[in-house]
């Protein structure tokens, strides 16, 4: 064999040791991909577990809190009503920090599917303006809302765009001094192709150094001026995700002490934006004065069980309890209920199955239905099963007191 033979023989095998450990390697990271990816399925379903175990056990501290702050009503000292209210507030924080877990976990999984269609633009600034008023008049903060003539509608998705607002308004609000302002102005721009929300405030601002690390999970600015502020460090980050899963960004211009400007920037075109009325709700085929008056309640959670039948006493609405499935069946058969709470994890047949039969049944197509879950992807699910209400939990005591008014007002 001549010495060129010789020399390309040992090229080819040292060629051949480089493959060999390439397809080891890639064979490596192949594996630690799938390990990656497992450990990703462990941690969601791990989140969503504990989403539903520490929703559940917080919708009766709520409820109860409330039922008992209702019950006693003047005869609570200034400082008992004072507990009932951080009790109701620390809960509230609580259930945020969940949600907001929950969310980011979803976002980050390529999980949350958001639900596009035309949106009022004015209604989503009011309904989002509106759900901080309280605690900015209590700051005897200043609200504002400036349109551009042109930001009729969007398409976006309304849950999640209004979502971003309410916490950068929670944000404006915590971190704006007494007898401030703050508010939201929209700007359009068909050349460019967007539309832009932008919150601002006269609040403390944040310093150039602190704004790279905003949005990140988890990041807290540590200052003297902020040490006393709560907060997780999620929202800002949950934000900023859902911008960009809608094609857009979400960005920050601060000057410290002298207040902050966050802007929420989505993809617009003035063609996708016609006029959109809004819909009536559609009223019960059944009158509220000719309703039955009862509840049946189906959920199998003892504490729960309690804190609804007690929060429903206040109103005088007899409630009737299933504790699984085919109970539920049968007293919605027997006892003809005005209204059904049903949660869905039911022991022997689950709350969706059961609002399938029961809408199967002669008579029961117009039965007012509301689910109540701790899961908090649960919606299309049960609205496809055929429930008129989905309530969360833990419940918003507000939305049910609005079901109660429409379903058995003035008898």
């Amino acid at each position: 064999m001549s010495t060129e033979q010789v020399t390309f023989q040992a090229q080819i095998e040292k060629l051949t040791a480089q493959l060999t450990g390439c397809e080891r390697q890639i064979l490596e990271l192949q594996t630690a991909n799938e390990e990656l990816e497992r450990t990703a399925r462990v941690k969601d379903d791990l989140l969503a577990t504990m989403g539903h175990e520490l929703r559940t056990p917080l919708n009766a501290v709520l409820s109860l809190s409330r039922v008992l702050q209702e019950q006693l009503g003047q005869v609570l000292t200034e400082r008992q009503q004072q507990s009932f209210q951080v009790i109701s507030a620390s809960g509230q924080h609580l259930l945020e920090l969940i949600n907001d877990t929950l969310d980011l976990s979803k976002l980050q999984a390529g999980k949350m599917m958001l639900r596009i269609e035309p949106v009022s633009v004015e209604k989503l600034c009011r309904t989002s303006l509106d759900i901080v008023r309280q605690q900015a008049e209590q700051k005897h903060l200043q609200l504002a809302l400036t349109l551009d003539s042109q930001a009729n509608t969007i398409q976006a998705d309304p849950l999640r765009i209004k979502q971003v607002l309410v916490n950068l308004l929670s944000n404006a609000v915590k971190f704006t001094p007494d007898h401030g302002a703050m508010g939201i102005e929209v700007m359009s721009s068909v050349e460019q192709g967007q539309m832009t929300f932008t919150v601002w405030d006269t609040g403390i601002g944040i310093a150039a150094a602190d704004l790279p690390r905003l949005f990140k999970p988890f990041m807290q600015i540590e200052n003297d001026q902020q040490a006393h502020y709560a907060g997780a460090g999620l929202g800002l980050a949950l934000s900023q995700r859902l911008a960009r899963q809608h094609g857009g960004d979400l960005y920050v211009k601060s000057t410290l002490g002298a207040g902050s400007r966050f802007t929420l920037e989505l993809p617009w075109q003035i063609s996708d934006a016609p006029h959109v009325a809004e819909r009536p709700a559609a009223a019960p085929s059944i009158s509220a004065g000719n309703r039955h008056r009862l509840i049946l309640l189906a959920e199998d959670n003892e504490a729960n069980i309690f804190a609804i039948s007690e929060y429903l006493d206040l109103y005088g609405i007899p409630v009737v309890v299933a504790r699984t499935g085919p109970d539920a069946l049968e007293i919605a058969r027997t006892e003809h209920p005005g209204l059904v709470l049903m949660d869905i994890n039911l022991p022997r047949l689950d709350g969706l199955e059961v609002i399938r039969r029961i809408r199967s049944m002669e008579g029961y197509a117009d039965l007012p239905i509301a689910v109540i879950t701790a899961l908090s992807d649960d919606n299309e699910r049960v609205r496809a099963a055929g429930a008129d209400h989905y309530l969360g939990k833990p419940i918003d005591l507000d939305k049910l007191d609005h079901m109660l008014d429409q379903y058995f007002a003035k008898q």
